[in-house]
């Protein structure tokens, strides 16, 4: 039999954060809120603290001493959005993964929506924030992007950057991401088609970041545009060799 401390809770949600000391208390609390309404639902919450230089980490280590619920793991400085994921999705307990931006965008009040379409046969849950307060910036860096995917990946996504996506426990131990560039939902999407893992898409409801400095900065260089079409044109690269 498997005890009761070693079984795997039914979710775990991972928080990505970098120099997030402004928020991250929030965004745990409101986590440990709307997880514990949802009835029935075992579930914890790990925070990865991505070598921040403020006190996120200290913070978190605060929020895990009260609560055995909440984890915390340290990058020993700062690896980059893409390690970060590979982090959460190697260690955070749960058979369904979630990995979210420790920014305060979202709400755990949506994962009964991830978990309903993970019980319809879904592998990987990408997000959907049909109703967004971002930046003018970041609006035209997500369309750029959907763009991209759409035509050179064949993605049907509506969001495919957007900072809260959900895995089968298998598929998050074994997915590779292998690019190190903050964009990571393109190389996800694509290891999906490569794997035959079944993608679905759930919309979200979305808020104004409070405060800090997003790291997905706009388009401000001729070098980043060039950097992130070479990146989609690898992967698709990746998906034609996988098809032949």
């Amino acid at each position: 039999m498997v005890s009761e401390a070693s079984r795997e809770p039914r979710l775990g949600v991972a928080f990505l954060a970098f120099n997030e000391e402004a928020l991250i208390a929030k965004t745990v609390q409101e986590a440990v809120t709307s997880l514990s309404a949802v009835a029935g639902l075992d579930w914890r919450v790990l925070v990865v603290n991505d070598g921040s230089r403020d006190r996120t980490g200290e913070i978190a280590e605060e929020l895990a001493r009260k609560d055995p619920r909440l984890l915390v793991v340290h990058h020993q400085g700062n690896k980059g959005y893409a390690v970060a994921t590979e982090t959460a999705l190697r260690t955070t307990p749960g058979e369904v993964i979630m990995v979210v931006d420790g920014d305060g965008q979202h709400t755990m009040g949506d994962a009964p929506s991830f978990l309903a379409a993970m019980e319809q046969g879904a592998d990987v849950v990408f997000c959907w924030k049909k109703k967004r307060y971002d930046p003018f910036s970041r609006l035209v860096l997500s369309k750029g992007l959907n763009i991209l995917s759409r035509w050179l990946l064949g993605s049907p996504l509506h969001d495919i950057n957007a900072g809260c996506r959900a895995f089968r426990r298998e598929v998050a131990r074994s997915l590779e991401i292998r690019h190190r560039i903050n964009f990571v939902g393109a190389e996800i999407f694509a290891r999906c088609r490569i794997a035959g893992w079944k993608v679905a898409e759930v919309v979200v409801r979305h808020f104004p970041r409070e405060a800090g400095q997003s790291i997905h900065r706009p388009f401000n260089m001729a070098g980043t545009v060039a950097r992130v079409i070479r990146y989609h044109i690898d992967l698709r690269g990746e998906i034609q060799r996988a098809q032949q």
